[in-house]
């Protein structure tokens, strides 16, 4: 939902805009060049620890929904699914079926 800034003191992005002389209007090449590096700012959390954290939320969600599922629906202890014995029931039964 957009809310209206209208008659409030807080400033949009237009009127930023319309505030700041642009670069050819002060023709300041220093003032050009502070700007480029401003462009280049390093990430609060780089790609990569992103990445991996979104990977150990998905582990993380998937044991936790396994222990979930094979308590309400198996019938189970909810600690047995991290047992290797029960993954080699569960992998003989498909096999099987």
């Amino acid at each position: 939902m957009v809310q209206n800034q209208t008659g409030t003191d807080q400033p949009t992005r237009e009127r930023l805009k319309k505030q700041q002389p642009s670069n050819q209007e002060t023709g300041n090449p220093e003032h050009k060049s502070e700007r480029r590096f401003r462009a280049y700012s390093t990430r609060r959390v780089p790609i990569v620890v992103r990445v991996l954290i979104v990977l150990v939320l998905i582990v993380v969600a998937l044991i936790v929904g396994a222990m979930v599922g094979y308590a309400t629906f198996g019938g189970g202890e909810a600690m047995d699914v991290l047992k290797l014995d029960t993954w080699t029931r569960i992998t003989d039964f498909w096999m099987k079926s």
